[in-house]
């Protein structure tokens, strides 16, 4: 039953955004935490000791950001990807996955303005324990932004 509990309040905690701390990792340790957003996208990066920091992510349909992006380069949203750090960083720069099929195009919306981004496409990105493969873009950054994924 604990696990059963622990389990659910760390999916909700992954929906609706949550403060990670480095406080537990030690010396010893590479210091990774994995911010895991329901199997669509993940964020590794390396935290030093005693660092905080809070990151969440909307998913939900963005009907100006989709209509924004349909007048600018003609193709229809197919996903998006909103991410809140609370307006922080991290320290380091860590590896940031977001599901997306072969063919599709990624977009980050920054300041207003759509910018298709030369993110790498990998395919068979592996997940989880069970080591099951996904495709998507990959990008390096300190701070997850505001992306959508195009037809």
């Amino acid at each position: 039953m604990k696990k059963l509990a622990a389990i659910v309040v760390a999916l909700l905690m992954c929906v609706s955004g949550t403060a990670v701390s480095a406080e537990g990792f030690s010396a010893k340790s590479n210091g990774a935490a994995i911010f895991d957003f329901e199997d669509h996208a993940f964020f590794t990066v390396k935290m030093q000791q005693n660092e905080n920091i809070y990151l969440s992510l909307d998913t939900e349909y963005q009907k100006e950001a989709a209509q924004q992006l349909r007048e600018k380069t003609g193709k229809e949203a197919s996903a998006f990807y909103y991410f809140d750090t609370d307006e922080h960083s991290f320290l380091r720069t860590g590896k940031l996955f977001l599901q997306a099929q072969e063919g599709q195009t990624l977009y980050q919306l920054e300041d207003g303005e759509i910018i298709e981004l030369d993110a790498e496409f990998e395919q068979g990105y592996i997940i989880g324990k069970d080591g099951k493969k996904i495709s998507g873009f990959v990008l390096n950054t300190k701070l997850p932004g505001n992306y959508i994924v195009a037809e």
